[in-house]
């Protein structure tokens, strides 16, 4: 495979398709180094600035994951969780052949921030508990769970089941608590603090998916509100609201 530097296609986009051709026949394999710039540019006959161009476009559509003084790599496929089909993560990563699993941080009695006050509609200065844990796979942290259940629902913790099933595994203690619960998410996409780039073993800033969770029993008491962080690179997040469109505002 060639760069034709006769064509009208942009050299940098024909170096990157013949990276990902290189992907997708398995040459090269998910974790495997890539050449360096300077390999690129020897190898293909071509500049810095279009090697990296075409560098930049690949780690942007989640193709290859680039580390500073390590080099980069082809991107292992995303985890895709749609809980319209997996009820839980688990399930996800269970029928993606993954080996789900959980690492627990702490479990503690704290005074929450203002915005869990807010969600969980608790006096100021009251106490709340703050499960925080790894969410893992095949070992390897993907995500970092911090979440906080209103006090009145304390007593339904296990914390036997913290490092095993689903999410709010841990809040089935009580019967019932769960039956008819509902539960309402905001995504948003943010950098990786300090915190979040030591736990998740990424570079301070990288792209991150922040899943904002808040979960209201039958009569609408607030229950748990959860803050989930995975990393962009290894986490994607499915909805499924197909539905008729409507050609006036198309």
């Amino acid at each position: 495979m060639n760069i034709d530097k006769n064509s009208p296609i942009p050299l940098y986009y024909q170096l990157k398709q013949i990276l990902i051709d290189l992907i997708t026949q398995g040459t090269l394999k998910p974790g495997d180094m890539l050449p360096t710039e300077q390999q690129l540019q020897e190898q293909y006959e071509v500049s810095r600035t279009t090697v990296r161009q075409a560098m930049q476009e690949l780690e942007l559509e989640g193709r290859v994951t680039r580390y500073r003084g390590r080099g980069t790599f082809v991107a292992r496929p995303k985890i895709s969780h749609s809980p319209e089909y997996y009820p839980t993560l688990t399930d996800t990563l269970l029928e993606q052949g993954l080996h789900p699993g959980w690492r627990v941080l702490s479990t503690e009695w704290i005074t929450p921030l203002a915005d869990v006050v807010l969600q969980l509609q608790v006096k100021p200065h009251a106490k709340v508990y703050c499960v925080r844990r790894l969410r893992l796979e095949n070992g390897e942290p993907i995500g970092y769970h911090r979440a906080y259940v209103a006090p009145q629902f304390a007593d339904a913790i296990d914390e036997s089941t913290l490092a095993e099933g689903g999410s709010l595994r841990y809040l089935r203690g009580r019967t019932g608590l769960l039956e008819n619960a509902m539960a309402s998410r905001i995504l948003e996409a943010v950098p990786a603090n300090q915190e979040e780039s030591e736990l998740l073993r990424v570079e301070k800033g990288s792209p991150m998916l922040l899943i904002r969770r808040l979960v209201k029993s039958q009569k609408e008491e607030p229950i748990e509100y959860f803050k989930g962080i995975y990393r962009g690179d290894r986490f994607q997040y499915h909805i499924n609201n197909m539905r008729a469109i409507n050609p006036i505002n198309a």
